[in-house]
């Protein structure tokens, strides 16, 4: 578990408790994919933040952005 989730959080934590049942076969193709995948290559986390505060900033959201990252004990990330 991610150290930042906040552990009163009654959703997170049966999502993190809900059973996860498997009712469908996986084939090769996609057992492969998964396995291509599991290597990278990946995207930081702060470029993600950044990513998403731009794009939150380009439609008139920042302050929605700004609040919830606020909510969520996290500061906003800011443009290289």
């Amino acid at each position: 578990m991610a150290p930042d989730l906040d552990e009163e959080d009654p959703v997170l934590r049966a999502f993190r408790l809900a059973p996860v049942v498997y009712d469908e076969q996986i084939s090769d193709e996609e057992r492969e994919a998964v396995a291509a995948g599991a290597a990278g290559p990946f995207t930081p986390h702060e470029e993600v933040r950044a990513e998403i505060r731009r794009r939150a900033e380009a439609e008139g959201a920042l302050a929605e952005y700004e609040e919830i990252m606020r909510a969520r004990r996290r500061t906003a990330s800011r443009l290289r």
